[in-house]
Order: C-alpha cells, then sequence, then structure tokens
C-alpha cells in the first residue's frame, strides 16, 4: 500500500483504521500479509467499495454479505499486491467494534493515516509495518497489556456463542503466537467445546490444519483434547481412550496416536537424522499438516475392530476400516479429494511396511512390488510407519539406536523378533529405512513411470487380453525398476523376446 493507496483509501471514508491481527503483528514486530481496515460506514457502503477499488485497479467481492465485508485484491505484475478486508464499524462506533471481536490481543486499532505505507519484506514474501508507537493504538480491552504477557483472553464470554469458530481459534493463536490461553477463557472452552459443531466445516478444517502445522502438533491436539475440542470435531476419536489399556496403558489407543504425533514433530525437526538424502524427495514433506493429520487418524477404526483371539487382544482390518472412516471424516470437513485419497491410501496400508520388515529376506522383487503398490503414496506411507513404529520406544531409546537405523537390516533370529521392544522397533526402523534409502537411490519417480500398457503387450506380440499380459507387464516393470529398461523404446524391443520365446 503506497502513500496514494492509503490517501485515497481516507478520500473515501472520512474515519479508517487497521485493526486485528495486523496491529498486533506489528507491535510483535511480525510481518503481514494483509490489512483490515474498520471504517464508519453508511448506506453508499457498497458503492464506496467499489469505486476505490476502480480508482486502486483491484478486483472485489463481498466475503461476508451479513456483515458487509468486502475484499479488495490490487492486481500487481510482480511480487504480491496486498490484500484489504473493508468492513463497517460492528456497532455504533469503533469503540464498540474492537469489544465485539474474539481475543484482546485482536481487539486494538491504528487510525490509518494518509502517510501510512507497508513495505514488502523480502524474507517472506509479506509486507512489514512501519514502526507502531503504542500512544496511537486504540486498546479498550487490555490487548497490549496481553501481548507482554503472551496470553490469549476472551474480550468478552459472548464472543464464544457469537462465533463458535473462535473455541478452536484461540488454540490456532495460541499455537502461532506461542502465547498461554488464560485460565477463565479455557474454563469458558471447555463449557462450550460441543459448539463448534455450529461452525461451517471449511472454517474447522482451516483452523485445525494450522494447528497441526506446529511443530509441537501433538501437545496442541493433547490440549484440544483436554478442552473437549477434539471430540467434538472428531467423536469417531472418543473410544480409542479406553481402548487396550491393558497394552498401550492408561490413555490405550489415544495414547498411542499422541505418541506417533510426537515422533513424526520429531521427525520433522530434524529430518537428516533420520533419513539420509531425504532433500531429495524434500516435495513429499512438504503438507506436514495433513500427515500429521494421518498420524491422528490412522488407527481411527482400531476400537470397532478389537477382539480377543486366544487370550490376546487383535485388530484385525482395522487397517482397512480405518480407510473409510477417514474418508467419511475428511469429506465431512470438506477436505479436497487429494488429500481424502492420500490419507486413506496410507491409512488403509499402514501395516505394509511392517509385514514386509518381518520378512528375513527383503528380495528386490518385494521391494518393487511394494513400490509399485503405493505409487505415489510410498513416501507419506513410509513417514506415517516411521512415526508409528518408532512410538513403540522411548525417546531415548530411539536416539541411541539412531546410527543404527542407517545399517542393513539385521537378520531374523529363529526364534523370530520379539511382540515388542526396541530390538524388534530397530529391526522395524532398518527396514524402512532401506525402503527410504532405494526409493531416493534408484529415483523411484521416475522408475515407476509407465513405459508401455496392456494394450502394447497386446499389440506387439499379438496375443489376446487376460492374465498372461499382466504377466508380462509385471516382468517389463521389474527390469525397469532394476534399471535394465529406461526408455519407452527398450520397453518395447524387450516385448520380442516373448515374441522369440513363444
Amino acid at each position: 500500500m503506497t502513500p496514494t493507496v492509503a490517501a485515497e483509501i481516507l478520500k473515501f471514508f472520512e474515519e479508517a483504521h487497521i485493526v486485528g491481527g495486523a496491529v498486533r503483528d506489528a507491535v510483535l514486530k511480525k510481518p503481514v500479509k494483509d490489512l483490515d481496515l474498520a471504517v464508519k460506514g453508511g448506506p453508499e457502503f457498497s458503492l464506496k467499495v467499489r469505486k476505490l477499488a476502480h480508482r486502486l485497479k483491484a478486483s472485489v467481492f463481498m466475503l461476508d454479505e451479513e456483515r458487509q465485508v468486502a475484499r479488495l485484491t490490487q492486481r500487481v505484475t510482480t511480487g504480491r499486491g496486498l490484500q484489504l478486508d473493508i468492513s463497517p464499524f460492528q456497532g455504533k462506533d469503533l469503540l464498540e467494534d474492537l469489544r465485539r471481536r474474539d481475543f484482546t490481543v485482536n481487539a486494538m486499532a491504528l487510525p490509518l493515516t494518509a502517510s501510512f505505507r507497508p513495505l514488502p519484506d523480502r524474507k517472506t514474501g509479506l509486507f512489514k509495518l512501519p514502526s507502531v508507537k503504542k500512544k496511537d493504538i486504540i486498546d479498550p480491552t487490555g490487548g497490549l497489556k496481553d501481548l507482554k504477557s503472551k496470553t490469549i483472553r476472551l474480550v468478552s464470554p459472548e464472543a464464544l456463542t457469537e462465533d463458535p469458530l473462535r473455541l478452536l481459534r484461540a488454540f490456532r493463536f495460541s499455537t502461532t503466537l506461542e502465547f498461554k490461553i488464560e485460565p477463565k477463557t479455557l474454563k469458558l472452552i471447555k463449557l462450550r467445546s460441543a459448539l463448534i459443531i455450529k461452525s461451517a466445516p471449511e472454517r474447522i478444517h482451516d483452523e485445525l490444519l494450522a494447528i497441526l502445522a506446529s511443530p509441537a502438533s501433538a501437545a496442541r491436539t493433547k490440549e484440544l483434547y483436554a478442552a473437549g475440542l477434539l471430540t467434538a470435531i472428531l467423536p469417531e476419536l472418543e473410544a480409542q481412550r479406553t481402548c487396550a489399556e491393558g497394552y498401550y496403558g492408561h490413555g490405550g489407543v489415544l495414547k498411542h496416536t499422541f505418541a506417533v504425533m510426537e515422533r513424526m514433530d520429531r521427525l520433522f525437526e530434524d529430518i537428516g537424522a533420520y533419513i539420509p538424502n531425504w532433500s531429495r524427495i524434500s516435495e513429499f514433506f512438504a503438507e506436514k499438516d495433513i500427515l500429521k493429520l494421518a498420524a491422528l487418524l490412522h488407527d481411527v477404526a482400531k476400537p470397532p475392530c478389537a477382539r480377543m483371539i486366544n487370550g490376546r487382544l487383535r485388530f484385525f482390518g482395522h487397517e482397512e476400516h480405518g480407510a473409510a472412516v477417514s474418508w467419511r471424516i475428511m469429506e465431512r470437513l470438506r477436505f479436497s479429494r487429494d488429500h481424502s485419497k492420500l490419507l486413506s491410501k496410507i491409512i488403509g496400508n499402514h501395516l505394509r511396511p511392517g509385514n514386509l520388515a518381518s520378512n528375513d529376506a527383503i528380495s528386490d522383487r518385494a521391494i518393487f512390488r511394494f513400490f509399485r503398490t503405493m505409487g505415489e503414496y510410498t513416501v507419506p506411507l513410509l513417514i506415517l510407519s516411521w512415526a508409528d513404529h518408532s512410538s513403540y520406544i522411548t525417546l531415548a531409546q530411539l536416539r541411541s539406536i539412531r546410527s543404527r537405523m542407517k545399517e542393513t537390516p539385521f537378520a531374523i533370529p529363529k526364534g523370530g523378533l520379539p511382540q515388542d521392544g526396541i530390538k524388534k522397533t530397530l529391526r522395524f526402523l532398518q527396514v524402512l529405512n532401506l525402503l527410504f534409502k532405494v526409493y531416493i537411490s534408484k529415483n523411484i519417480k521416475l522408475k515407476t513411470l509407465r513405459l508401455i500398457d496392456g494394450h502394447d503387450v497386446i499389440k506387439t506380440l499379438k496375443m489376446k487380453s487376460g492374465p498372461e499380459v499382466g504377466e508380462i507387464l509385471e516382468k517389463v516393470r521389474l527390469r525397469q525398476f532394476e534399471g535394465k529398461i529406461k526408455t519407452r523404446r527398450q520397453a518395447l524391443h524387450y516385448l520380442n523376446s516373448f515374441k522369440k520365446a513363444a
């Protein structure tokens, strides 16, 4: 926003204030990506906004028809333009507007002046606001004091009933700002946690992912559970708390779920310490929030699948059932189809790497079949499996075997692996490391590309469709995996060897 932009806004609105998160972040000296402006409204508000958008060469649409929130986005040729959300005072004046907001740290205002000019921040691609003088800040609810003490405090108890999403936003702000939720505010959240389901699923989806993106997502998710919000959003998790307590201890499967999330947090904290050369597959680690959601939901179906068999608690079929349950959850919270497929695929197959690790000899053919079956979901599955298996030992034990994880998987003794313990975990993590290593070194993304299909086999060998076509394709793909076939031409040439054999 150049001085000209600020001056143009003031031509249309005699009273305009920067409000909300931008003021908070300016005090904290953090960059901002957009500005919220509260202005003196009136019957011509919408007309003024459209005229302002025209003058600023910005696109405009109504973000919230009821509260008349308009979003203006400047069209720029390079970089990104500053996004402006403009709304009339919610109430008779600015002070009433601020007292209707969610938390004190978001209920401050700064008068807009004609000389106001945020500058692009090269490090983040966002914008930096000019230095803010605290004496210029309008702060009717004590936001500055709470910023200093790093506290999230409700402006008023009614804030939660007016917009139940604030129940979740309290934890999101606590997470992203690394602030503590004030005890009275936390007590109110617990009392009203059931209201969260009145919020739009899309909004819950966004807030939940912001919390899961935290480096300490496991701790934050436990806080959501303690407040009653986690199971209000995901009631499917409630039965985990008392399921398999004899095996997992107090808290049952839910305790294990949180442990898997904690291990995933640890992995993302220092990926290179556990997965050598991971940067070559870094794109699979980009969506940390989605992978942590997979950790949260990976055993969602253990309670309904729990059965005592020969005196032992088993969960047969929980992975397939979990895939279906997770798909329904993802649909309910309006996740994209791609994310829904990702979670259901890796949850439905999360036992597969462990089954592979239970075999003493792991052949190239077995590895190839694993990669071929999982395709683009291979690395996300390995990440989930790593967190799952590493959760069965303490953090101190995990650190003690870190160097041994990178060794060739040790031979399984004649009596087999123990049912649990550090030895079994080490073997499983060594196999996972082997799978990561092979995937990276052999550039599996390229080697699992389909060079030929069944039609090519039928046409080249002049044969009818049937099981034999699939068997031939399997042999072609295995040679491709081994690096003996690299191009479509080589694959077609290899087909001729079957013609000669016939």
